[in-house]
């Protein structure tokens, strides 16, 4: 019976060393893939602007100076960008969490050419506040050796890449609302809404990573009278921005297979720590045994 014990106890040890050889390989296939999507982000997010620009609200887009655009297309790549370091560092971290680090840094319009109403501090503001509490992870140094540890950690990059996904999408609304693209102006309750409501009931189906929301509007003039606007807003998905990149879409799959791997590897492994207990048990029960007959 103890040889069954200590058998069990090295095929114990060895799916741990399966599992720290596959916690090794989940962290090289989730750099290749965050680099990836950094980059098919900064494509979308740029042809998500362009079609509300252009599609949306082409009025209030050709109403900016030339001086404008230039500037509200510096800053749209600026968030671009830092979300790519963002992502990057989700696992290969260059610094610990950034507790005071300074804002990025958006080109601000000119005074004289600034749009009306426009409020330049505040989405440099959001943008720091908002990826300042972004979960960093540490590089798997040690590698977990239980399979609820790994998984965990799987979880922890996934939560965060969706969360990065959300701020993104919002401090680009806010860039848009910025520099007065949406027209009438919208609420900032509304723009929350947009980066986030994935199964919003008035949402309306569209362009990938866009979200046209039908909402309710009162009359200022008849406040009993109320009329329904459609609005166009930044929604960034991440099964859209997979299924529009091959590159992306291929380490997503090598994501999954590694995920089936875990999936057998932690069913083994409860099953062996199963067989343990129950001869531990066993051998427990005969060795507080006596026979008083």
């Amino acid at each position: 019976m103890a040889g069954s014990i200590q058998q069990i106890q090295q095929e114990l040890t060895a799916l741990e060393t399966a599992i720290a050889e596959l916690a090794q390989e989940f962290e090289k296939v989730y750099r290749n893939y965050l680099a990836a999507l950094g980059q098919a982000l900064s494509q979308q997010l740029v042809l998500a602007c362009y079609h509300l620009c252009t599609q949306g609200y082409p009025e209030s887009f050709l109403q900016l100076s030339f001086s404008q655009r230039q500037k509200f297309q510096q800053n749209l790549r600026e968030l671009s960008k830092e979300a790519q370091t963002e992502l990057l560092e989700l696992v290969s971290p260059t610094q610990p969490l950034k507790e005071s680090s300074q804002p990025l840094e958006l080109a601000s319009t000119d005074q004289d050419e600034s749009p009306p109403n426009a409020e330049p501090q505040t989405l440099v503001e959001t943008q720091s506040e908002d990826l300042n509490r972004l979960p960093f992870l540490k590089p798997l140094d040690q590698p977990p050796t239980l399979p609820e540890q790994l998984a965990e950690w799987q979880e922890q990059i996934e939560s965060a890449m969706s969360r990065l996904l959300s701020q993104l999408s919002r401090n680009t609304n806010f860039l848009i609302q910025e520099f007065n693209i949406f027209a009438p102006k919208l609420p900032e309750a509304i723009l929350e809404v947009a980066s986030q409501a994935e199964a919003a009931a008035e949402a309306v189906a569209g362009p990938p990573n866009l979200l046209n929301i039908m909402i309710e509007t009162e009359d200022t003039e008849e406040p009993q009278s109320a009329s329904i606007t459609r609005i166009m807003t930044i929604h960034l998905r991440l099964s859209e921005i997979e299924f529009a990149d091959a590159k992306l879409m291929a380490e997503r799959h090598q994501i999954r297979h590694l995920s089936g791997q875990l999936s057998q590897l932690k069913h083994d492994y409860h099953k062996k720590q199963r067989e343990r207990a129950v001869l531990e048990a066993e051998s427990a029960w005969r060795a507080s045994w006596f026979d008083t007959d």
